[in-house]
């Protein structure tokens, strides 16, 4: 089903696709992967000029571009494929209440830009919009005045990114953050949800399936969405955290709350997924994974439950740079694909692109499989011979 690299690569020259080979050469080696990470960081500190080689190699692959406007050419070229983009600011974390501020506003701007458009989502960080260290008090105890207070500067930040999604009809997706903030945000967002997701799903809250009990927070927020009566929005993935829980688990001593191993992941990620689909009258999903065998999967349970493949109730997503396989294949076969696709200054998205990285050598399977089909697809262009 995803083997087709005709179809996978048909929107890439020849040189991107030997620049892609590199890449995923580099990241398919561990050794070379942690060298690359370990030295770039260690270039950034010494502030050396090497903005221009970034933009030409990594960041070209995994980004498009550091404004939103650079963006466009790759969302015009998707489209003729049928697939929908989401253009993500992936600059992490903020500090100060004017940086909070700013950030709101930065993302109300580009989701009225990305409206016009019309493309149908947006992805909402919340670290940009309150501070770690609030997020986690909030987590552990809702009830302090300091608690209160900072809940409802986040509220009334998102929900003013909320109006502006609702006016401009996009779809907003809150992201997932690390387990000891994460109460936090799901306690905002199903309070929201339940004001805005009445008739239909405008929001979607993250479920990171690495994390034990995965399922459980989602039938658990089923449950309040059917005793609140309003829908409820999933956004499925994996997660992209797990070498830094793993350390703070580790290191605090306590229980990680991460699953053991990739099996446990992907059984508690493929029963979400079916829980969801037979509960598609009340919950709107939104999927964002690299794994072939779920999609096919997911693919057979819409097939066995006589789901359309372009109900608006199912959104297959991967991130731009990896797995156009998938991607390219899905959206040929008529179901509703979205490429997720970061932008932001070089220097700032640097956070983004070591953990991308640091997953795509940590997993096993990921960078070699993308590595096998761009080989692939160039030795069926007969580009080089030697590979």
């Amino acid at each position: 089903m995803f083997n087709n690299t005709r179809l996978a690569y048909i929107s890439k020259s020849n040189s991107d696709l030997i620049k892609s080979y590199l890449i995923f050469w580099s990241l398919n080696n561990q050794f070379f992967s942690k060298i690359g990470t370990t030295l770039l960081q260690f270039f950034l500190k010494l502030n050396f000029p090497i903005k221009r080689v970034l933009k030409k190699t990594i960041f070209s692959q995994f980004c498009g571009g550091e404004t939103l406007d650079e963006c466009n050419k790759i969302v015009l070229n998707l489209s003729k494929y049928n697939i929908f983009s989401m253009p993500d600011f992936s600059v992490e974390g903020e500090e100060s209440e004017k940086g909070f501020e700013d950030n709101m506003n930065k993302t109300i701007r580009i989701i009225d830009s990305i409206g016009k458009s019309k493309l149908p989502f947006y992805v909402v960080k919340l670290t940009g919009l309150i501070s770690y260290d609030s997020l986690e008090k909030i987590s552990n105890d809702k009830n302090s005045e300091f608690s209160k207070n900072e809940y409802l500067k986040l509220k009334n930040r998102l929900e003013k990114i909320i109006l502006s999604a609702i006016e401009n009809n996009v779809s907003l997706l809150i992201d997932a953050e690390e387990s000891w903030i994460q109460d936090s945000i799901d306690y905002v967002s199903l309070d929201l949800m339940s004001k805005y997701n009445k008739k239909s799903v405008f929001l979607y809250l993250t479920f990171q399936c690495y994390r034990q009990g995965a399922l459980d927070r989602i039938k658990n927020s089923f449950e309040i969405s059917k005793k609140n009566n309003f829908k409820l929005g999933v956004k499925l993935v994996r997660g992209a955290y797990m070498e830094k829980e793993r350390e703070r688990a580790l290191k605090l001593e306590y229980d990680s709350p991460i699953h053991e191993s990739k099996i446990n992941t992907d059984v508690e990620f493929n029963n979400s997924i079916e829980f969801c689909i037979k509960n598609l009258d009340n919950i709107s999903m939104w999927i964002g994974s690299h794994n072939e065998d779920s999609f096919i999967r997911i693919t057979s349970l819409m097939d066995k439950n006589k789901i359309m493949k372009d109900d608006k109730r199912v959104w297959f997503s991967q991130l731009y740079g990896m797995s156009e396989n998938i991607s390219f294949n899905l959206a040929k076969l008529g179901y509703n694909v979205v490429i997720l696709i970061p932008f932001g200054p070089i220097k700032k998205t640097i956070p983004y692109l070591i953990r991308r990285a640091k997953e795509n050598s940590s997993v096993k399977g990921q960078s070699s499989r993308q590595f096998l089909l761009v080989k692939n697809e160039i030795k069926r262009r007969k580009i080089l011979t030697l590979i």
